[in-house]
């Protein structure tokens, strides 16, 4: 049967291969922030000018609503393709892992490489977050503008609905780009299937590893988000030695 490593051990694998090294992955971490938030802010303010200035000229709020959901659809394709960094940053970890060179700017390793099978998994990944939890948002905004407690109410049940189908369909594809980088050879939707096959077992597994930094996480928010710039990479690292123990756990002989 086969073996794996407890969370407490991966985690402070995680912590010693981080140690002395914090210097590149903040760097990692700021450069991704900074691309990912800077656009993101970037349409949303344009958005915001733009349906502004559509209502004040035209005065109809059906056609504002049309260029706000055009915007919308425009930041979703913008998110899938920020996503794209994430597979430079797994490359990232799993070379320091492994004790390969490293450089800041396999950030970037999405854009120059298989980069139409990482944009296809960072589409999947980004809808399976907006069609599970953007609906609830948008059931919040009516409670906002009218203080009606039903659109509340929709909106958590909304919340709650895709709480439980995002979770354990995010966890099942979390790791796509670990598989992508490990298994090359396969197509996007390989990379997807084989992931979704061998996360099954181990979802409980990830969830409570992922669960376990929610405490440091509280306490990065009391930081006013400084904490992030250390806890980020420690949990990085730690998501890295899960993949790494899930694809090689200890082999133990057991009689028949």
């Amino acid at each position: 049967m086969m073996q794996y490593k407890k969370i407490f051990e991966l985690k402070n694998k995680a912590k010693d291969t981080l140690d002395g090294k914090y210097g590149g992955v903040v760097l990692l971490q700021v450069l991704s922030v900074l691309i990912t938030n800077g656009v993101q802010f970037l349409i949303s303010n344009i958005a915001t000018a733009t349906v502004y200035t559509v209502y004040s000229r035209t005065g109809s709020e059906s056609t504002a609503t049309s260029v706000s959901l055009f915007f919308d659809l425009l930041l979703l394709a913008a998110s899938a393709l920020l996503y794209v960094l994430n597979a430079g940053i797994t490359l990232y970890y799993l070379n320091m892992a492994c004790k390969q060179p490293l450089s800041v700017t396999d950030l970037f390793y999405g854009f120059r490489t298989d980069s139409s099978k990482i944009l296809v998994i960072a589409c999947v990944t980004t809808l399976c977050t907006a069609i599970c939890l953007y609906p609830s948002q948008y059931l919040l905004q009516p409670f906002l503008n009218t203080g009606e407690t039903k659109w509340l109410f929709y909106a958590l049940l909304a919340l709650i609905l895709g709480t439980c189908i995002y979770l354990p369909v995010n966890l099942g594809i979390r790791l796509s780009f670990y598989f992508m980088l490990d298994f090359p050879q396969n197509s996007a939707k390989e990379t997807l299937t084989l992931c979704w096959r061998r996360m099954k077992g181990n979802r409980k597994r990830l969830f409570c590893m992922e669960a376990s930094f929610l405490p440091l996480t509280l306490l990065c928010i009391l930081s006013f988000g400084i904490g992030f710039l250390w806890l980020e990479p420690y949990k990085n690292m730690t998501r890295t030695y899960f993949f790494l123990d899930m694809m090689n756990p200890i082999g133990t002989n057991s009689q028949s």
